[in-house]
């Protein structure tokens, strides 16, 4: 039962407070008061109960209540002892300091609140070798886990940023907003976005981490060594972060729409490296691959479907190549 505007209800919201403020609410009680101060339309109504009862309320000193987003400054303001010249003044003084506290005691009061009745849940999706999946987050936003790789997202956005974690690669498709930076985080990168789609390799095996624009725009930021890298890139451009030097570089990619297919498996190579060609297979399957030394600046022109069987997928490679392939125990290798 949702409280309005009459007087029976304004009554019931009154009883609910005092109830409240004397720890004395049922679950049921607390979650109509819970309600209650969610509904805008009871603002005033809240303002003017606590208001009645802040004089005969008996609390503890406030402590660590300065809002984080405040800046240091705000935080160590100290205020020069004035004696105020008369009676009236010092009165008003005391009532507008009231109201302003009152206000804002009321906001963090309601956001406190609304974040305990409706609490943040922390997901965790996982994708096995040859696995891939499409996950829709909260804010509309879609995402192509690759296989081998793992991402962390709330199930809903809370606060003034959404913030995803990333293990292995994924491509994303965020949904525009200005006012709520999104953020994809892979170990000491953030890559920040307002609205884009844009892939992101990030496996643990390799040494560099690549952020692949496809439209919009993206910064992607590095922290390192007690300072902070950063680079943006536009479409058809490509950031590479290196691990061991841990420097950012930034190259165009003109193949970069290719990431539309490959966040499907379709890859599609046009003269890259058999060395390179392994290694995404490697990564795909989660798999390792011995390459005969004589093989590796062998050249690939062709597709592979990376959702097939890893054994099909090595038979449609070795056929063009015209080589031939192995399996020994669980590691596998590639000879001429």
């Amino acid at each position: 039962m949702l409280i309005g505007n009459t007087v029976e209800e304004k009554q019931q919201l009154k009883d609910l407070y005092h109830l409240y403020l004397n720890n004395q609410c049922s679950e049921e009680e607390l979650e109509r008061f819970f309600k209650a101060l969610k509904d805008q339309d009871n603002d005033n109504e809240i303002l003017g109960l606590m208001s009645a009862s802040w004089d005969n309320t008996h609390t503890l000193p406030d402590v660590g209540l300065t809002p984080d987003f405040l800046p240091v400054e705000a935080k160590q303001v100290k205020l020069n002892d004035v004696q105020p010249r008369n009676t009236k003044l010092r009165r008003f003084i005391a009532v507008a300091a009231a109201i302003v506290v009152l206000a804002t005691g009321v906001y963090f009061f309601r956001s406190a609140l609304s974040t305990f009745v409706n609490p943040v849940h922390q997901q965790e999706t996982w994708s096995a070798g040859g696995e891939r999946k499409k996950i829709q987050l909260a804010d509309g936003s879609q995402v192509w886990l690759s296989p081998n790789s793992k991402l962390n997202y709330p199930d809903k956005f809370n606060g003034k940023q959404r913030m995803v974690s990333l293990d292995g690669e994924a491509f994303f498709e965020v949904a525009h907003d200005a006012a709520h930076p999104f953020i994809i985080k892979t170990g000491k990168v953030n890559t920040v976005v307002l609205g884009t789609s844009f892939n992101i390799s990030a496996y643990p095996k390799q040494r560099t981490i690549n952020v692949t624009l496809v439209s919009g725009k993206v910064a992607v930021a590095l922290n390192a060594k007690n300072k902070i890298y950063t680079e943006t890139i536009l479409p058809n451009q490509q950031v590479i972060v290196d691990r061991n030097s841990e420097k950012l570089s930034k190259i165009n990619y003109p193949d970069a729409s290719s990431f539309l297919n490959k966040r499907l498996g379709k890859y599609e190579y046009k003269g890259i490296t058999l060395q390179q060609v392994v290694r995404d297979i490697e990564l795909q399957y989660n798999i390792e691959i011995g390459l005969d030394n004589n093989l590796s600046d062998k050249t690939f022109y062709g597709n592979l479907d990376m959702n097939d069987d890893v054994a099909q997928t090595l038979n449609k490679l070795c056929l063009v190549m015209e080589i031939k392939w192995e399996k020994k125990g669980e590691h596998y290798e590639i000879i001429k």
